[in-house]
């Protein structure tokens, strides 16, 4: 990337950012200076999420994306939140008793599980930072959805590039979130900030949400570790760039939220609960499964204290109601331009899911042929043990431990907040039977058991789907090591914290001791440079002086970082991909066909062929059928696709089985076309002279 558009990228991501923020900082200190550091920060996270996406998605919703309408809607943005009028009232007292006291082991458990996770995460950031994104899903639908929203600047169109998939009529806030790394430079080598970010607020959020249960603060601290030390989510995030963080960290701050209103009864802590629980359905299909049986979970607790409470009833029901129809109505909101955009393109809000209500079909969809063939769910072999058993190691793989842990405590919870017939904390049985209730959910949810029928080979890839309930689920199991005699709260902290050790070492994929001990350095120094940022807050000058050289040394690491990455853009995962590139290094038409699933080792020729700068127009050769995109079935149909398409380049996948032809390879030679590279997995082919 020459160094003019760097900057001029650079530019316009600061001019955004810093617009997002202002936005952020008037609405949090007009109207919540109420809450506490804590508090404040996450409800900063989740404003400023829901700002971000706000000035990226009008302008697509308009059909007027570029990097100038963002920064327009970022500017109105700030003009809104300044009209925002402060609410009276000072920080509140807190009413709850102090949390149980954590011991010297406790601390010592807790140093241990957050510095270690916090170790591996950064080395494996580090070993990532400066390559290109991988795996199937960002390269064949997230970061290629990105790609075609910036080159055709609307979100009203499906953009699909695998057949027989529906993923473009997914919720795609957290996609959002990554256009915004993205759209400033039209290059993606910034895109795991957000990815980082968010996989950090998680472990805050968690944090809070055992804080706000009065779990004693070391084994909030553990619960908050083992949340972002699950093997999935090191698999997922940094190498991956997957968007699911920013649902978690919204998630988790939804709940953190609503509990937080039962305690003090404040308005706003709703409309933050609301925001969040929106953000996070908008993100991903287990979020808006998963935010819908949390409001329903707490409407019925809610309902269950109104009755028992004393007082005028009807009243009790009324605010009940308007309550309930703030928190739905804002989730709700964060999903409905995509159930909208899908009901537009698909004819079904929720496609390819067939909706049916007593015998009558509400939205029709065709036969989904992947999930019939492969999209099995965890229930569906509730009646096969041998099945179950291969489906609980691919558990096992991705979520380790803590499901087992969780449950012992869910158990015990649901003892301890009874203990004396009464229940001194009864919103930890609220969010435990929450917490039950998504798990529930995840052995029915499809594709939990992702496989051929019987072998659930692909099953560990989606534990994430009961990430929700753990995000529940740890919180509580901290509270239970802090209600237990001493010594079996101990005894549960060091099983927690060996759990986190081994779900760190495996999910941030930890090379060895040096590859720890380079990040602890790198730690350290972080945290000195923060200090020292702590301490200058009075010196403003020497602040923004040190302010900016932070500034210019991110700035001259993303600048290496990109030079990096774009260098030698996946080149050296396959020739055929470099050969591709070279052949279309820009303003070209790319066709894709294959007959199976790409398996380039985890990375799909998608992303690759939209180009450095995301100018070449990529498209799969085939047709819609029934809102399913398919392939060709016949030669004649295929060629002349090929003259329709007027193609520069065609990149073909190859058979499952390393060098063996399909039959779009050959109608494409005996149609004239050259192959320029052939590898063991892709043809790449050019038109007739």
């Amino acid at each position: 990337m020459p160094l003019q558009d760097f900057l001029v990228g650079a530019a316009l991501f600061a001019c955004m950012l810093a617009a997002v923020a202002a936005a952020t900082a008037l609405v949090v200190r007009r109207r919540l200076r109420h809450l506490d550091a804590l508090e404040t920060g996450l409800a900063s996270v989740v404003i400023g999420t829901a700002v971000l996406i706000a000035v990226h998605l009008v302008p697509l919703m308009l059909g007027v994306l570029a990097r100038g309408t963002v920064i327009a809607a970022a500017a109105l943005a700030v003009g809104l939140a300044a009209l925002v009028r402060p609410a009276a009232g000072a920080r509140e007292r807190d009413p709850r008793g102090p949390a149980p006291p954590s011991s010297r082991a406790s601390w010592a458990l807790a140093a241990v599980a957050c510095g270690f996770t916090a170790a591996a995460g950064l080395a494996n950031l580090g070993r990532w930072g400066g390559d290109e994104v991988i795996g199937d899903d960002p390269t064949s639908f997230h970061l290629p959805g990105v790609g075609r929203w910036i080159q055709d600047g609307t979100m009203w169109k499906i953009d699909q590039f695998v057949p027989l998939l529906a993923q473009g009529n997914y919720p795609n806030n957290g996609d959002v979130v990554l256009l915004s790394t993205i759209l400033p430079w039209h290059n993606d080598f910034l895109v795991r900030l957000p990815c980082v970010f968010f996989l950090v607020t998680t472990a805050i959020a968690t944090f809070a949400v055992a804080r706000e249960l009065r779990a004693p603060q070391a084994a909030s601290l553990l619960a908050a570790a083992a949340a972002v030390s699950l093997p999935v989510v090191g698999y997922v995030t940094i190498p991956r760039a997957l968007p699911d963080a920013i649902m978690w960290t919204t998630f988790a701050c939804g709940v953190l939220f609503l509990l937080r209103h039962a305690r003090m009864g404040r308005r706003s802590d709703l409309v933050l609960a609301g925001v969040g629980l929106g953000i996070a359905a908008g993100t991903k299909w287990y979020g808006v499964s998963s935010v819908p049986v949390v409001v329903a979970i707490w409407i019925a607790a809610r309902a269950v204290a109104a009755r028992r409470a004393p007082g005028d009833a009807g009243a009790a029901r009324t605010e009940l109601l308007r309550d309930g129809v703030l928190v739905g109505g804002l989730a709700l909101l964060g999903m409905l331009a995509w159930l909208a955009r899908n009901l537009a393109l698909s004819g079904n809000p929720v496609f390819p899911l067939h909706v049916e209500l007593f015998g009558i079909t509400i939205f029709d969809a065709p036969r989904d042929v992947v999930r019939d063939e492969v999209g099995f769910s965890i229930a569906d072999y509730f009646d096969q043990p041998d099945v179950l058993g291969k489906v609980a190691i691919k558990v096992v793989e991705g979520l380790g431990a803590a499901p087992l842990l969780c449950a012992i405590a869910l158990v015990a919870a649901g003892v301890l907040a009874r203990r004396g017939g009464r229940a001194p904390e009864p919103r930890v049985l609220v969010l435990a039977a929450a917490a039950v209730a998504l798990g529930l959910l995840y052995t029915l949810t499809p594709a939990t058991a992702l496989g051929l029928r019987d072998t659930p080979s692909l099953a560990h890839a989606n534990t994430r789907y009961a990430i929700p309930a753990l995000l529940l689920a740890l919180p509580v199991l901290a509270w239970v090591a802090g209600h237990v005699r001493p010594v079996a709260g101990r005894a549960l902290e060091a099983v927690i914290a060996l759990g986190v050790l081994f779900g760190a070492y495996d999910g941030y994929q930890v090379l060895g001791a040096p590859d720890i001990v380079a990040a602890t350095i790198a730690l350290a120094a972080l945290a000195g440079a923060a200090c020292l940022l702590w301490r200058l807050r009075e010196r403003r000058v020497m602040l923004v002086a040190a302010a900016l050289a932070a500034g210019l040394v991110g700035f001259a690491a993303a600048d290496r970082m990109q030079d990096r990455i774009n260098a030698d853009r996946y080149g050296h995962f396959d020739r055929g991909l470099d050969a591709l590139l070279r052949a279309a290094p820009g303003g070209r038409r790319v066709g894709l066909e294959f007959a199976t699933y790409w398996s380039l080792g985890d990375l799909s020729p998608i992303w690759p062929a939209f180009g450095t700068r995301i100018d070449n127009d990529v498209e799969f050769v085939g047709e819609f059928v029934d809102g399913f995109l398919t392939p060709y079935p016949d030669e004649a149909s295929f060629r002349a696709a090929l003259r329709r398409g007027r193609y520069d380049v065609l990149v073909v996948g190859r058979s499952d089985i390393a060098r063996q032809n399909t039959p779009a390879q050959q109608w494409a030679i005996d149609a004239g076309w050259r192959t320029i590279a052939l590898t063991e997995r892709l043809r790449v082919l050019v038109p007739p002279a």
